[in-house]
């Protein structure tokens, strides 16, 4: 087992290939050196990485801190670096002192070590990172969810351009939803003038309060014209971006009905009101 001063005399002797392998995003400051498949060196943030000491690391196989599942894949992405087939920097798990597993993302360089061939690593801590992504992943599969399951249409816009459409589009509008993304809202409308005043009237409302609601003609993809219920609310706290959520619900079978009905009811009154006179 080294003494300290050992530690500190390796880590003298690789100040060159440190300067010349270093990468230069600047954030792997863990380093190693591995020869003959052994750590030959390791500095005090690569041993914390796994919860080690240096000291514990020097001498053991490479290979035992690396995850079952990912040796087979690190070990064929670190040939690829070492013989200049790839620099992209490549992710893998390692098992912890603690056992609790841990991913890291590093980068091999070919140096010569005490006179012989070695593997010069540079490697970070992203388990944070990973985690955060695999939240976020999963943020936005229950988002997607819950989008397709509503009945009705939603989109996310920002200075009136679509940046996001759910399913149910297509059953409103039919259009499906790679057919909005990008384009401007002025063809769900009838005409410019539609489009204006419905602009007007939104974003003047989304001014004073974070949501506004109303009823409003819109025009399917096939041309015909139909009554939506839109509401609208502004992401945020402001109108940044003109950046907002909408939905429209297809009403037009609503208020047709309604129509039927209040002229159903004033045909009864006329008919009342010509009975009663003759009464």
């Amino acid at each position: 087992m080294k003494r300290s001063s050992d530690v500190r005399a390796d880590c003298s002797m690789l100040i060159p290939e440190l300067k010349a392998a270093v990468p230069p995003e600047g954030s792997y400051d863990s380093v190693y050196v591995v020869q003959n498949g052994k750590f030959r060196f390791v500095n005090p943030q690569f041993a914390a990485a796994g919860g080690f000491t240096e000291k514990e690391m020097l001498g053991m196989e490479s290979a035992r801190i690396i995850h079952p599942d990912d040796r087979k894949e690190a070990r064929e992405n670190a040939v690829k670096m070492l013989h200049g087939e790839s620099t992209l920097p490549y992710t893998f798990r390692i098992i912890a002192k603690d056992g609790s597993v841990k991913w890291i993302q590093e980068t091999v360089h070919p140096i010569t070590y005490k006179g012989k061939r070695a593997v010069l690593g540079h490697s970070m801590d992203v388990t944070a990172h990973r985690e955060a992504m695999e939240k976020l992943r999963d943020l936005q599969a229950l988002q997607n969810s819950i989008l397709d399951a509503l009945p009705i249409a939603v989109l996310g816009m920002q200075d009136r351009r679509i940046m996001l459409a759910n399913n149910a589009v297509e059953a409103v509008f039919g259009w499906k939803p790679e057919e909005l993304i990008g384009r401007n809202s002025r063809l769900l409308y009838r005409n410019d003038k539609d489009y204006q005043e419905i602009g007007r009237s939104v974003y003047k409302a989304l001014q004073r309060k974070r949501t506004h609601t109303l009823e409003f003609p819109c025009r399917r993809k096939d041309g015909e014209n139909i009554i939506c219920l839109l509401s609208v609310a502004r992401i945020g706290e402001y109108l940044k971006d003109r950046r907002i959520i909408a939905t429209y619900e297809d009403i037009t079978e609503r208020k047709r009905a309604e129509q039927a009905l209040e002229e159903s009811e004033r045909t009864l009154k006329e008919l009342l009101k010509s009975y009663q006179k003759r009464g």
